[in-house]
C-alpha cells in the first residue's frame, strides 16, 4: 500500500509539471492533487528536494543508464569511461545546446535566479552525482578504484562541468572529438589498467 501511495504522490507531481510547469509542484498542490494531506505527502517525501528528485529522475534516466558498468568482462576503465560520456552526448556538444545547459545554470544560480530552477538545478545535479557515485561503488567493490569514491566522484563532476564550459568557450582549443578520450585520460587516473 505505502508503494501505490508513493507512485500515486509521484504521478500527481508529474501531472502539475506538466500541466503548469515546476514552480507549481508546492507540497499543496501535489497533495491536493494526490487527495492526500500535505502530512501525509511529508510522510513520504520528508523534503520537497526528495519530490523533486523522484519526479526528476526518469528525466535523467532517460538520457544517463547504467550501461554495462557491472559486465565484469569488460575492463572497468572501459566500462566508466562508457558511462560517464553519457553525459556530454554528442548532440550535447553542439554550442547551441551547450548554451541552454549554460542558461539553466545561469537561471538557477545567477542574479535573477528563481526558486523553481535553483530547485531544479540541484536536485538534477543529486541525481547526476548519485548515478556517478553508484558506478564508483560497483569498481570499488571490485576493487578497481585508485582514489578514495569520494575524491574520484569530485574529479570525475569537475572534469565533466569543465568539459562542458571549454566545449562553450570562443577561440576553445576543446572539440567535441575530444570529449571521449579526455574522459578516457582522467578514468586512467582513477582505474588501474
Amino acid at each position: 500500500m505505502s508503494q501505490d501511495r508513493r507512485e500515486q504522490i509521484v504521478s500527481a507531481a508529474r501531472e502539475i509539471v506538466a500541466e503548469e510547469g515546476l514552480e507549481a509542484m508546492s507540497v499543496r498542490n501535489v497533495a491536493r492533487r494526490a487527495g492526500i494531506g500535505p502530512s501525509t505527502l511529508r510522510h513520504y517525501f520528508p523534503t520537497q528536494k526528495d519530490l523533486y528528485e523522484e519526479v526528476l529522475r526518469p528525466a535523467l534516466d532517460h538520457v544517463v543508464s547504467d550501461l554495462r558498468i557491472e559486465d565484469r568482462q569488460l575492463p572497468p576503465r572501459t566500462r566508466l569511461a562508457e558511462c560517464l560520456v553519457q553525459f556530454v552526448p554528442p548532440g550535447f556538444r553542439q554550442a547551441d545546446t551547450l548554451s541552454l545547459w549554460l542558461a539553466s545554470y545561469a537561471a538557477a544560480v545567477g542574479p535573477n535566479a528563481s526558486e523553481p530552477e535553483s530547485r531544479t538545478l540541484e536536485s538534477l545535479a543529486a541525481l547526476g552525482r548519485e548515478r556517478i557515485d553508484t558506478w564508483l561503488g560497483v569498481l570499488e567493490e571490485e576493487g578497481a578504484l585508485l582514489l578514495g569514491r569520494e575524491r574520484a566522484l569530485r574529479l570525475l563532476l569537475s572534469t565533466l562541468d569543465g568539459i562542458c564550459l571549454q566545449l562553450l568557450t570562443p577561440g576553445t582549443v576543446f572539440l567535441p572529438e575530444h570529449v571521449e578520450p579526455t574522459v578516457a585520460d582522467v578514468v586512467s587516473l582513477l582505474v588501474p589498467g
